[in-house]
């Protein structure tokens, strides 16, 4: 069937594309989003850890169509993580089986260009860094001779299509004249499917948030992109959803590591913002005072300690960064806790879409006084004034 499906999408897309719109009635649209998901399913082992899904484009026909496989521990989206596709380049001269990495994430802190497709190459070699040692050893001698490691000419004339090139780690290409048996698609298919599960329970294989991390804090650091606050919010909480999210990673060492990159960046992005702020109402004497208390390498229980412009009074802030759009809770640690009873009073910020969206363009805080009221302010407001009662929020 696979042989089968992958011949009739050859021969039937282009005529399917001069159609112009999606047509979920087509049986070239049939093909994609049913039967060749559902062939790759039945030729998985332990499918039920897998998500199997097709595209023919939304709203209009795709110049490059793709079927993934995708692990529910890294994406359930060929926009973010990565994945095992099938390809069908522009030129329709070969069928693509590809590991990859989902190319909307780079483009995040750059925008659709080239610095987002040279991320997407870097991201796409340290993935390699990993997946070729295991590919050699659990690879046919057979496959490896087959084997294209690294990046790819694009595959089409849109961004997302000259993406899936450069995220390439592993893919081997099938000239559409001479497809080859379905014993050897197969085979080729299953041995990529064990990689894949092979990177997923490594240890050592990065999270697909620390990939992105490092490049959002790469970009920050080298000055292709300028971190800053376009709105302040005050804190709504939201109820948290009920199931694990997608791209998750179970083992605490990898999050940790992502966890820590993106917390230091919204620290930095805080603390430059509390400078700014106070500079820009007057108080220039005040700003070089601003401590990041984390980056001295003490634990007071906040991390930035900071004044207010109008009084001169400190204001101690305990930051909490994500790279998701938005804040279902915020957790504070024993230690935070105490700080925010003992100290006249803690303003604890959260910065969000540190990697998800930059810049990012919100900010919220909340303010806990020795009383225990859980109230929310705006962190550019004295402590005391447009206070709100969150006492709804589930951690705090």
């Amino acid at each position: 069937m696979l042989r089968e499906g992958l011949q009739r999408w050859v021969a039937g897309y282009e005529a399917y594309r001069s159609r112009r719109r999606v047509d979920a009635g087509h049986p070239m649209h049939v093909l994609l989003h049913e039967l060749l998901p559902t062939a790759l399913r039945d030729l998985t082992p332990d499918a039920e850890q897998f998500k199997f899904e097709g595209s023919d484009g939304q709203g209009m026909i795709t110049a490059v169509p793709w079927v993934a496989v995708f692990h529910k521990e890294i994406t359930l989206s060929a926009k973010t993580g990565y994945y095992i596709v099938w390809l069908l380049p522009e030129d329709r001269r070969s069928v693509i089986l590809e590991l990859g990495l989902g190319a909307t994430q780079f483009a995040v802190p750059y925008g659709e260009n080239k610095k987002a497709l040279e991320a997407a190459a870097r991201a796409g070699s340290k993935v390699l860094s990993f997946a070729d040692p295991i590919a050699k050893r659990i690879f046919s001698t057979d496959l490896q001779t087959r084997l294209k490691r690294g990046e790819l000419q694009p595959l089409g004339p849109g961004y997302e299509h000259k993406a899936y090139g450069k995220a390439a780690v592993l893919s081997v290409a099938y000239p559409v004249d001479v497809l080859p048996p379905d014993d050897v698609l197969r085979g080729d298919f299953l041995q990529f499917v064990r990689l894949y599960e092979r990177l997923v329970d490594s240890a050592l294989m990065p999270s697909v948030e620390e990939l992105v991390a490092d490049e959002v804090v790469e970009a920050t650091r080298t000055g292709a992109i300028e971190p800053q606050i376009l709105e302040e919010r005050e804190f709504t909480p939201r109820p948290p959803s009920r199931e694990r999210g997608a791209g998750t990673t179970t083992s605490s060492g990898r999050y940790s590591r992502a966890s820590k990159k993106i917390g230091d960046l919204g620290e930095r992005l805080v603390f430059e913002y509390l400078k700014r702020r106070l500079t820009e109402q007057g108080r220039e004497d005040l700003a070089p005072q601003v401590v990041w208390e984390a980056a001295e390498g003490r634990t007071p229980g906040w991390d930035i300690t900071s004044y207010c412009p109008t009084t001169g009074e400190k204001i101690f802030v305990e930051v909490k960064a994500s790279q998701g759009s938005t804040i279902n809770e915020v957790i504070l640690t024993r230690n935070e806790w105490l700080a925010a009873q003992l100290q006249k009073t803690a303003l604890l910020t959260t910065a969000a879409n540190l990697a998800d969206r930059w810049p990012p363009n919100w900010m919220t805080s909340v303010a806990i006084q020795t009383d225990q009221r859980r109230q929310a302010a705006a962190v550019n407001r004295q402590p005391t004034d447009h206070w709100r009662q969150v006492t709804d929020h589930p951690r705090l």
